[in-house]
């Protein structure tokens, strides 16, 4: 009753039709109506059509702001992952989301491209030579496997990204391999969508992938990809952020870093959901950050466990929701707000969405939108041949 939920929902604050306290209340009020203390059971309604509407649970991004925020550790996350997957199963699905997850089943990718493509990305002439990048083949083994996922594999800006994570990898003397064509969809949000037994057929397909190619690490540049990797499944070698990894390197004297050409500019980190309150990697991507000669660095107003979900993640990129603003514009509004020229993020669906919010706000001249892995990368010395000196 008391509504803190609520008040930290990103989707209750854009006004979508969804208050996490009403998940709870509306629930408890029908099993009082239909299962009174005195008298006889009474028919319940439908649980969709009947207390909570389709909108309703498709609003949710489970960022998880409001069971952080519960002081009974009320769920709310497993609830609405449960209702999805009886409207999967009706065949319920939002228009928006049926290609997706069309494309999910028949390519293992929410994008339709073609599997030979996931690999494309290392075979760029300047970069292989900079940086050998194992493409991992039936019967290969190596240390560390870069799960690059489908945002890193087709999404062009992504992509970069990940070319800096693997030349930070070689620098740091890593034994690493994609698995290109054999790698899928890591599948965090084909769960939280609701399509369970696709999530479990491509998780099993990634776990075989992975195993054969024997690693004693899995790196990732993708929150949801470590968040699913991490708790989804099992039986794999531990699994690692690229802001672990680095933070590691950092630690042990392997970066000689450069100061930041504009010294004037005040920088702030972003929380992306699945990095912070699911995973509860708050300092690795600050250290990074306030090891950088010349950094000026603020913190937004709701950040580390109260950060704002930017609403961006995996599916939900192709979701269109009715809302009055977007959650992204609202925090790149919170990141001006705090004084900062340039947001940094470590997620991919972060950095997509917001700098398409910084252009919806009217901030393109005002607020830079940067990945941290990018950022760092740009700041490491490094030789000719690509490595680090």
């Amino acid at each position: 009753d008391c509504g803190r939920c609520s008040d930290q929902c990103p989707a209750n604050t854009v006004k979508r039709p969804l208050s996490p306290r009403f998940i709870s209340i509306k629930a408890r009020d029908l099993i009082f109506k239909s299962y009174p203390v005195w008298g006889q059971p009474q028919e319940s309604p439908a649980l969709i059509g009947g207390i909570y509407t389709e909108d309703e649970i498709w609003s949710c991004t489970t960022c998880g702001a409001c069971e952080e925020e519960c002081p009974l550790a009320i769920e709310y996350i497993d609830k609405i992952v449960d209702l999805r997957r009886g409207l999967v199963d009706e065949g319920m699905v939002p228009q928006s989301l049926q290609k997706p997850l069309s494309a999910l089943e028949k390519r293992g990718n929410p994008y339709g491209k073609t599997a030979k493509q996931r690999g494309k990305w290392i075979e760029d002439e300047e970069f292989a030579e900079a940086v050998p990048v194992k493409l991992i083949k039936p019967g290969d083994t190596v240390s560390s496997l870069f799960f690059v996922d489908s945002v890193g594999s087709y999404d062009d800006r992504i992509i970069e990204i990940n070319r800096k994570a693997a030349q930070l990898l070689h620098h740091l003397g890593k034994d690493f391999g994609i698995l290109g064509e054999h790698e899928k969809d890591a599948g965090n949000e084909i769960r939280r969508f609701g399509e369970e037994m696709l999530f479990q057929e491509i998780k099993e397909h990634n776990t075989e992938a992975i195993l054969g190619a024997e690693p004693q690490e899995i790196v990732t540049t993708d929150p949801h990809a470590f968040n699913a990797l991490r708790h989804d499944y099992s039986g794999l070698p531990p699994v690692r952020h690229i802001s672990q990894i680095l933070a590691e390197g950092l630690d042990k004297g392997k970066f000689s870093l450069r100061a930041l050409e504009e010294s004037g500019k005040v920088y702030t980190y972003h929380d992306p959901c699945y990095l912070g309150r699911h995973n509860e990697l708050y300092e690795e991507p600050r250290r990074l950050l306030d090891a950088i000669p010349g950094m000026k660095r603020v913190e937004m107003e709701k950040h580390k466990d109260r950060s704002f979900c930017c609403s961006g993640g995996g599916l939900a990129l192709f979701y269109d929701p009715e809302e009055e603003t977007r959650m992204g514009v609202l925090r790149v509004n919170m990141a001006r707000a705090a004084g900062a020229d340039v947001l940094v993020t470590a997620c991919p669906f972060c950095l997509i969405n917001m700098e398409d919010a910084v252009k919806i706000a009217g901030l393109e001249n005002e607020l830079q939108i940067v990945d941290l892995t990018e950022l760092f990368a740009g700041q490491v010395e490094m030789s000719p041949a690509g490595a680090a000196v």
